[in-house]
């Protein structure tokens, strides 16, 4: 099917994601109203970028596009953050650690996360984000329900010595 004729493409490529890559956003962001806009921006790249889009790949190829973004509007956040701070000297020195220290530890497990595996993070996303069990995830993938077991585990051992390094 030539898809760059084809909005049935991607409208059932929109359909069937949607849910999941919105719910990745907000998990990255808790931030409703950024992920609404965030979640059309998206699927506007996925549009543009059609044509090299591996069907088989394409909820990896999302959720990326989406942490991109979400990368892009933390370090405009932190450029904010770092004027602010200066501006308001008032601002309590203990909140701020807190602050940096907790969007350290978030970037550091985004990036984490971001080198699984592609299987591996599929799985684990799939798993942690949509909240899908083990065999729903299987399902899904056409996988048994121990491989998922395995990647699920994979990605914890991955994850902790990922995180014991930083």
């Amino acid at each position: 099917m030539n898809k760059l004729h084809s909005q049935e493409w991607f409208c059932r490529l929109f359909d069937r994601y949607y849910d999941q890559v919105r719910n990745y956003l907000y998990y990255l962001s808790g931030d409703v109203q950024w992920v609404d806009d965030a979640i059309q921006d998206v699927f506007m790249v996925v549009w543009e970028k059609r044509n090299s889009i591996n069907d088989e790949t394409v909820l990896p190829f999302l959720l990326k596009i989406g942490r991109n973004f979400f990368i892009k509007k933390n370090r405009r956040q932190s450029v904010r953050l770092k004027f602010e701070k200066r501006q308001d000297a008032g601002v309590s020195e203990m909140s701020a650690e807190e602050a940096i220290v907790a969007y350290e530890f978030d970037v550091g497990l985004q990036a984490a996360i971001s080198e699984l595996p592609e299987r591996c993070r599929t799985i684990f996303l799939m798993s942690k984000i949509d909240e899908l069990s083990n065999r729903e995830i299987a399902e899904n993938l056409n996988v048994s329900v121990k491989a998922v077991e395995k990647q699920i585990t994979k990605a914890y051992k991955l994850l902790r010595t990922k995180l014991a390094k930083e």
